[in-house]
């Protein structure tokens, strides 16, 4: 049994059993923290961008207001330029938002103006056209205006001027400070790069940005904004940063309220966080490792002991159960030693006495002292085999020729078939591949097989031993068939039950066939038994046939 590979396989299982689950925990916190990062961010920037858009609603809608209400009542002054002056003079320096004002009589000609420079009369012109009708003041566009050197953004507001008669009498147009809008989007700005702007239909800045972007100049793409009144996307912005960004129309204004921040600082403290996770996993994973790897070695010392100590038992089981069987089986070897032992005494008192001669050939002796040697080799060679089968190796990792370990064996057992006149017969498949087991737990099922065989002969018989290759299978099967008596049906079932016998008591212990069905299995084989009585055919036997894998 491979210990080493156990204990990487508990560590392993260790390590998943503890660590999947706290992956996959961490995956889903990270992820929802994420999103619900995400849907917070979202959220405040929808907000952010609806309430600037109310503010900017409620600016412009205060002057509006402003206008509406100064253009009832500037009639009433005839034109009085001392009352225009007076009055716009304090209108700008209670609304800080207006840059100037100027009256328009009903030809559109300039009749009063607080600005040092003189307007447009193209543009003035435009504005008593498209004033001719108006009821209520009308917001022009946003556009540069020169303030000495200075360039700022100015949106212009007129409104017709109405006479007690309700006829027309003029238009008043003011110019209101856009700097205003700019000023107010820009206390919203969100934590590092966050920020908020306006910007008209086609993308054009409105106001000045956080970042460099300058009103009336610069641009963004707007291709993203569809009919809606609000939304928020992801997209590129001016600057080339991934940002998230949401828009709100102002109402009744051709502008959008932008609120945007970079995807990176929303997503900073999840990032933090998932180093953090990243750190705590790799510190968790390092002490799993060690908690694991002292847990399986404990496991593996208690696992190694119990299996040499099973090993052991199971030594002594088969090493009984061999001994008896190959007590059994070289009953016949006195004879087959005493040959060779006798021959050696007699060759060597006849060279004794022929050295006594006078006349010896060296020759005669040299022949002598062969013969003596053959024998010698022939008593060696028996009881080498006899040792061969009394060992027994424990090794998990080799081969066996099964021909050669079923001819030894059959060369230890023969001599005692043929003093019980059992005849042997052997039908061996040559070029067979060896099978996947030690030498010494092959012989010790062949053995007791064989050893049972010639047991159940006691007035003789045949043996018949048989070796096959099943290709297909992978497989080599040994068969052992005897002529002896067969094995009634009421027991055959119970053979390969550990303590079953049907000798005497005191003759068998019950665990030959038991322990040889187990090992064949440990192998990953099988033994398979078929018999037949006197009772049950004409002819009586038992085959039992052994299934050993190749591979």
């Amino acid at each position: 049994m491979n210990f080493e590979k156990l204990r990487i396989l508990l560590i392993v299982a260790f390590m998943l059993v503890s660590l999947v689950p706290m992956t996959f925990l961490g995956y889903k916190v990270i992820s929802q923290g994420e999103t619900q990062i995400k849907e917070k961010s979202s959220s405040y920037l929808k907000g952010l961008s609806k309430n600037n858009a109310e503010a900017i609603k409620s600016f412009m809608k205060e002057r509006v207001g402003d206008i509406n209400n100064l253009s009832n009542i500037i009639c009433t002054f005839n034109f009085n330029p001392l009352m225009l002056q007076k009055h716009f003079k304090q209108m700008k320096a209670q609304y800080s938002s207006y840059l100037g004002f100027f009256v328009l009589d009903k030809s559109g000609k300039s009749i009063f103006s607080t600005l040092d420079i003189p307007f447009n009369q193209a543009l003035l012109h435009s504005i008593n056209e498209s004033q001719s009708a108006w009821l209520k003041a009308q917001v022009k566009e946003v556009f540069m205006f020169n303030i000495g050197q200075e360039q700022v953004p100015a949106l212009m507001v007129c409104a017709s001027m109405w006479n007690d008669s309700k006829k027309p009498c003029g238009h008043l147009c003011a110019l209101v400070d856009f700097r205003l809008i700019g000023s107010l989007l820009k206390k919203s700005n969100i934590e590092v790069t966050g920020e908020v702007y306006l910007v008209d239909r086609t993308g054009k800045f409105l106001s000045a940005s956080r970042f460099g972007a300058k009103a009336l100049i610069d641009s963004i793409s707007i291709n993203a904004i569809d009919e809606k009144k609000q939304g928020i996307y992801e997209t590129i912005d001016y600057r080339g940063e991934r940002v998230l960004q949401s828009y709100q129309k102002v109402d009744t204004f051709p502008w959008y309220v932008i609120a945007d921040q970079d995807m990176a600082e929303i997503l900073n403290n999840i990032k933090i966080l998932t180093r953090k996770a990243i750190t705590y996993g790799i510190l968790t994973a390092i002490i799993v490792f060690i908690l694991a790897f002292f847990v399986s070695t404990i496991i593996v010392n208690i696992l190694k002991s119990k299996y040499q100590y099973e090993k052991e038992l199971e030594f002594q089981v088969v090493q009984k159960e061999k001994l008896a069987s190959l007590g059994l089986l070289t009953s016949g070897l006195a004879h087959e030693l005493n040959t060779p032992l006798a021959n050696v005494l007699l060759y060597t008192q006849i060279a004794k006495e022929e050295l006594d001669e006078s006349e010896i050939k060296i020759e005669t002796i040299q022949e002598r002292l062969s013969t003596v040697i053959d024998e010698v080799r022939q008593g060696s060679k028996i009881v080498r085999n006899l040792l061969d089968f009394s060992r027994h190796t424990q090794s998990d990792a080799q081969t066996t020729d099964v021909n050669k370990t079923l001819t030894k064996l059959m060369s230890i057992a023969e001599p005692h078939c043929a003093s019980n006149k059992i005849n042997v017969e052997k039908e061996l498949e040559k070029d067979m591949p060896n099978i996947k087991s030690d030498a010494s737990t092959l012989q010790a099922i062949l053995t007791n097989l064989v050893a049972n065989a010639i047991e159940t002969m006691p007035e003789g018989g045949i043996l018949r031993l048989k070796t096959r290759y099943v290709a297909v299978l992978k497989t080599i099967k040994i068969e052992i068939a005897d002529s002896g008596p067969g094995i009634p049906k009421s027991v055959l079932t119970k053979i390969f039950d550990p303590f079953f016998t049907t000798k005497s008591q005191g003759e068998g212990t019950g665990l030959g066939l038991f322990v040889s069905h187990e090992m064949a299995r440990k192998l990953g084989g099988d033994i398979k038994v078929i018999s037949s009585t006197l009772k049950d055919s004409a002819t009586s036997g038992t085959v039992f046939t052994v299934e050993l894998p190749t591979e």
